[in-house]
């Protein structure tokens, strides 16, 4: 079972730095892009922090959304 863009869903992956930006674990996040590479499906999520600032981040797995 793959995921849809435009789709909301729940981080699971553990709190995380990137690009300087600390994301949280269990929050919430849309999914803007699907990339397949063999066998793996990986996505570009939207997460909006804190402050309220939306960045992309990239190469989520499946199984690190729910």
């Amino acid at each position: 079972m793959t995921y849809q863009v435009g789709e909301q869903k729940i981080l699971k992956k553990p709190t995380f730095i990137y690009k300087g930006v600390i994301v949280l674990q269990n929050s919430p996040v849309r999914i803007k892009a699907i990339v397949q590479k063999g066998p793996e499906t990986f996505y570009t999520i939207e997460y909006i922090d804190k402050e309220g600032n939306i960045m992309l981040i990239e190469n989520i797995k499946q199984e690190e959304l729910v």
